[in-house]
């Protein structure tokens, strides 16, 4: 029996279980409280810029709780995903973490919008113009909630959101109660390590019913287990983090909210997380011939104050944030693979390229032997990566109602200024140690981009009889982005030279926009259909030797076609929310590589058609129990061959047909949670959580040589506890079955069959307690 068929059935049973109610499916991320009667609590959410509920909301819409999150023991992003359908993240390590919605997956500007609050923090393009490899994971302890926005939200979130928006709401401060929190957990990972975390939060009212301020701070170490058999060292992939916010919240009038923040956090991961399974049958092992430690370093700022008038309500906000960053690889097996290459010997034994339209003179057998002595002495390399990024972001923006509330309005204005370098360097490695010195170089590249974006935007839903509402939106952009760059120390093994500093400029403006229309039947039920356009900016790469025609790329688009409906049955004890769609996606951004295999830069090239389809539901078939199940389905396929003037069609080039690389065709998720009266207001709890991710591909071309299959695993954690009304003392168990899930597989060179996996069983304990 497969993976695939284990999961299908899991999910299955999880089904049946909620038909006895009706339903199929299960709304996995909201186990919302129930009131009296058992039914299932609304869940507010501000996606649309105001206040609307999930079920009133006529998209495809998930939120995570804080209860559902402190249900599911989740401090970040990789402890939640599995529970939103179609959202999925790649990479789990502090610079390398991208995320996509409904399979809308490419390198470039990221195709999912993230928010914390008033914020979009976007990751540092570097040196490959992949902004989207990179994204913040800011510790989810005491957030009101996350919002995950599934399709283009182009109109109201800009660029960035093409395939959807991620949204975290932080708690804010409340100056009528004297508040606190505090948290502690221990966990033990199987031929692991041992981890823990601290958490605290205090809320202090500084003026009664006017100012107060809130404090958040904590500290966290998760136990490694990937042993270096080379370096003979264990444990390599430890990680650590600490951070904290501080908001202060001011309400000078009842019409006038204003709120400041800082968030600051940095996170180290002490090696990389890949691993090779072909080293001796020893899962969990690397023999990588450098130690590779990432880490970022993440600070926020924030005003944004809230005006309600008479006739509409006024919302600014403005942002700064700096983040830093250092990615490290093990740079080694690419050395190694060019110690004998042709053209990297006659350029370092002549010091340099030939001019154009020449080249310089063969290596004889000598000269190749001593070129070869020089790569090998440059051996164990890392590619040591600063990299830093800043950004201004402001919104100005406006909504009311008129006429009776028979129309909805929201408009605009938005500017971004945002800044990143990166200073890509390879470095010697200590051979007995692997320690990375930064110090001694092999080669040195610098890259900057400046990217500066303005916008105005508006939607307005109107409601021509009660149940019917019809929405339309617009987005004005326009954007300027410049890429410069310059090789500061040759490298002549992969044929990067010095040269003077080089500058690249790019610009776009257009529209994008939204039609949505939705018809209420009864107080429970609500269809809806929609027509969305999302969209990324253009830009520039900054490559040595690549030629003019490949220096810009244009901005890709695409349009999202849905059809959804949100419902609520038996007293509201069942909600089951279900969507479809289809998505044209045209002059996609794609990742090539350079004629000499050592760089990667950005072109345009093909079109793509993904289809999907996507269900939710919870329900509370008894008192104490909540039984959940997501299930998405994602075709994504290639309708045109990537390839254009200047790129040719080669083994790894994706043609028409093809599907997806790491985009899984199904995933799902269920699971059930039953608390039970012990003693006064002292509860039991049990909970029980199963994920399953299909298989996907790492390349488009199932010929290409380094095609590999992941995915088609499934896992479960469970979890139990008593609890009162302001505490809670827990143990758990992740991963149970100890299942090795291939959620990455990569292979070039000597590195054959590299994989990313979740991680092995972990058991641990939590408390809690508010006061």
């Amino acid at each position: 029996m497969n993976l695939q068929f284990r999961g299908l059935k899991a999910l299955a049973l999880g089904a049946t279980a909620l038909t006895t109610l009706g339903a199929g499916q299960a709304f996995a991320q909201d186990a919302a409280q129930p009131v009296d009667n058992g039914s299932i609590e609304e869940i507010v959410v501000t996606a649309l810029k105001r206040s609307t509920t999930i079920q009133t909301t006529p998209i495809s819409i998930s939120a995570v709780t804080e209860k559902s999150l402190q249900a599911l023991g989740a401090s970040g992003i990789q402890d939640y995903f599995r529970t939103v359908p179609n959202l999925q993240v790649e990479g789990n390590s502090p610079t390398s973490r991208r995320l996509t919605l409904r399979g809308v997956r490419s390198a470039g500007e990221a195709t999912v919008g993230l928010y914390y609050d008033e914020t979009p923090l976007t990751g540092p393009a570097g040196t490959t113009a992949d902004a989207s490899s990179t994204s913040a994971d800011v510790n989810l302890f005491d957030a009101e909630r996350v919002e995950v926005l599934r399709g283009p939200q182009g109109t109201l979130y800009g660029a960035g959101s093409m395939g959807g928006t991620l949204r975290v709401i932080l708690n804010k401060p409340d100056s009528s109660q004297y508040a606190g929190a505090v948290e502690a957990q221990g966990t033990a990972t199987k031929d692991g390590g041992t981890g823990y975390s601290v958490k605290g939060m205090v809320n202090v009212p500084l003026i009664q019913d006017k100012l107060a301020a809130r404090v958040v701070l904590y500290e966290a170490e998760q136990g490694g287990y990937i042993d270096d058999v080379l370096l003979n060292k264990k444990d390599i992939n430890d990680q650590h983090s600490t951070g904290g916010r501080l908001m202060l919240g001011f309400t000078p009038t009842e019409k006038l909210t204003i709120n400041a923040s800082g968030l600051f956090q940095k996170t180290t991961l002490d090696g990389q997380n890949t691993w090779y399974p072909a080293l001796g049958g020893k899962n969990y092992s690397t023999n990588a011939r450098v130690i590779a430690p990432t880490e970022d370093s993440l600070r926020v700022y924030n005003v944004t104050a809230k005006w309600e008038l008479d006739f509409a309500t006024i919302t600014g906000t403005s942002s700064y944030y700096k983040w830093s960053l250092l990615r490290n690889s093990d740079y080694s097996p690419t050395l190694s693979a060019n110690r004998a290459n042709a053209t990297s010997c006659r350029n370092y034994i002549a010091g340099g390229p030939a001019a154009t339209g020449s080249t310089n003179p063969a290596c004889t057998t000598a000269q190749m032997a001593q070129y070869s002595t020089y790569a090998d002495s440059r051996t164990p390399g890392a590619l040591y990566q600063p990299m830093g990024l800043t950004s201004w972001n402001h919104e100005l923006r406006m909504n009311g109602t008129l006429f009776a509330e028979k129309i909805d309005w929201t408009a605009g204005v938005y500017y971004e200024d945002r800044s990143d370098y990166i200073e890509s360097k390879v470095a010697k490695a200590d051979a007995a140690t692997g320690i990375i010195n930064p110090s001694d170089l092999t080669a040195w590249r610098h890259v900057g981009t400046d990217t500066k974006q303005t916008a105005f935007f508006g939607e307005v839903t109107y409601k021509p009889i009660s149940k019917l509402s019809l929405t339309g939106g617009v987005r004005r952009f326009n954007y300027d982005k410049t890429v410069s760059g310059q090789v500061l120390i040759s490298n002549f093994i992969t044929q990067s030279y010095v040269g003077p500093a080089a500058q690249v400029d790019a610009s776009a403006d257009g529209w994008v926009s939204k039609f949505n229309v939705s018809y209420q039947f009864t107080p429970d039920v609500m269809v809806y259909g929609l027509a969305a356009k999302g969209f990324r900016p253009g830009g520039a790469n900054n490559v040595p030797g690549l030629s003019t025609a490949l220096l810009g790329y244009a901005p890709d688009s695409l349009w999202n076609y849905e059809a959804g409906v949100k419902s609520q049955w038996f007293d509201r004890r069942l909600t089951l929310n279900a969507a479809a769609y289809q998505i044209d996606w045209s002059n996609m951004q794609i990742s090539a590589t350079s004629a000499n295999g050592a760089f990667s830069y950005l072109t345009n090239a093909g079109k793509a058609k993904i289809k999907g389809f996507e269900i939710e539901a919870v329900a509370r078939p008894i008192r104490g129990l909540t039984l959940n199940a997501t299930a998405a389905f994602v075709d994504a396929k290639l309708t045109e061959d990537q390839a254009n003037s200047t790129i040719l069609i080669t083994g790894s080039t994706g043609l028409r047909g093809d599907s997806f690389p790491n985009v899984a065709d199904f995933s799902g998720s269920a699971s059930a949670e039953y608390t039970w009266p012990i003693n006064g207001d002292m509860n039991g709890l049990l909970r029980a959580d199963y994920a399953y991710v299909g298989e996907s591909a790492s390349q488009f071309r199932p010929t290409y040589v380094y095609y590999e299959k992941q995915g088609d695993y499934g896992y479960a954690n469970l979890r139990g506890g008593i609890e009162g009304a302001d505490w809670g003392a827990y143990l758990f168990l992740n991963n149970v079955a100890n299942e090795v899930g291939l959620t990455g597989v990569t292979s070039a060179l000597n590195n054959k069959r590299q994989v990313v996996s979740i991680n092995p069983r972990t058991a641990g304990f939590s408390i809690r307690k508010r006061f």
